[in-house]
């Protein structure tokens, strides 16, 4: 595990060699954070790496420079009953530029799938309504595209319902963390429906890096809330990444045995931001009453020596003197 950019510095070259070409929008982002959008395009530090995952060389497919733009909304799926939520249909929709977002069937989406287009999925945080989640999924978007470059790739939206709830922040906060392990397996079950030659990234913030946490370890064959997919002896292990950024984690859920201990096996590179000042996540351990864990995005990982072999696909970014007490 390696601590980058932040007040600890140690092994900048590994995470560094995750962006390869993107390192100028990542420059020309960490600018702007620290002037005019300093918590919004903090995230330019770190998406790079989602959109450079396609061969150096362009091949007929990327050719046509193919920037895909998708929302896949679970708004309206069952959040409660382990048979509804299995038998839960979601929603795909695709962006189109001359009509706009265009609803289709999810063979549409599975069956596009490229081993040539990363598909990169984004998992916005809590208290997003639809608008919201779109407007932000766009604003990703628009930086992958600079990063990108000639490189094709299909973004994914996943608009989860979490629109605030009214009345005390703590009962807000138990609902979306019980309504992640709902999301979390919705978000496997479409990954393991996608083609195994399909590259794939995913990057979640606040309560989206939990679904991401939840998502990896149903993949490698854990149960959350009596929710798990399917035995499937030819599941294949993917060639995954993903960062999460300001996690509302437990900061010790990584670790063999614990609630998403599997996840890092589903990984070939996980990268954790680290805020000590945010100022949401730290009353993350109120969520649990007095003197619960602390979040993964505030402290980083607990016990990373406990981590084994998974310890080196872990890398920690220190956020804290880039957005201070943002919660980003």
């Amino acid at each position: 595990m390696g601590y980058i950019w932040g007040d600890e510095t140690r092994q900048p070259e590994k995470f560094h060699s995750w962006l390869g070409n993107s390192i100028p929008i990542l420059a020309r982002s960490r600018l702007l954070v620290m002037t005019r959008y300093r918590s919004i395009l903090a995230w330019g530090l770190i998406l790079g790496f989602l959109a450079v995952q396609a061969p150096a060389e362009p091949t007929a497919t990327q050719a046509r420079k193919q920037h895909e733009l998708w929302i896949i909304n679970t708004r309206c799926a069952p959040s409660c009953g382990a048979e509804s939520v299995r038998e839960a249909e979601l929603d795909y929709q695709r962006f189109d530029h001359q009509e706009g977002w265009i609803g289709v069937d999810k063979t549409a989406f599975f069956d596009t799938g490229s081993a040539d287009v990363p598909t990169s999925f984004y998992i916005h945080g809590n208290r997003m309504d639809p608008c919201g989640a779109i407007r932000e999924g766009r604003g990703v978007h628009r930086l992958l595209c600079s990063a990108a470059e000639d490189r094709s790739f299909r973004l994914v939206i996943w608009s989860w319902p979490a629109t605030r709830i009214r009345g005390r922040i703590r009962n807000d906060v138990r609902v979306k963390a019980a309504r992640s392990d709902v999301e979390a397996y919705y978000l496997a079950r479409c990954v393991d429906r996608m083609r195994s030659d399909v590259r794939l990234a995913m990057m979640g913030h606040s309560f989206g890096a939990r679904v991401i946490t939840g998502a990896l370890h149903m993949l490698a064959g854990g149960e959350l809330s009596g929710l798990g997919l399917p035995e499937r002896a030819d599941r294949p292990r993917r060639a995954l990444r993903a960062v999460l950024v300001a996690a509302a984690v437990d900061d010790g859920w990584l670790l063999p045995g614990r609630r998403n201990g599997l996840a890092l096996q589903q990984v070939d590179r996980m990268l954790i931001t680290q805020n000590t000042k945010d100022r949401v996540l730290r009353w993350y351990p109120r969520m649990y009453g007095r003197g619960g864990p602390s979040a993964l995005g505030f402290t980083g990982p607990a016990c990373p020596c406990r981590l084994g072999e998974d310890r080196e696909k872990l890398e920690v970014l220190g956020m804290t003197c880039l957005v201070g007490r943002a919660h980003g």
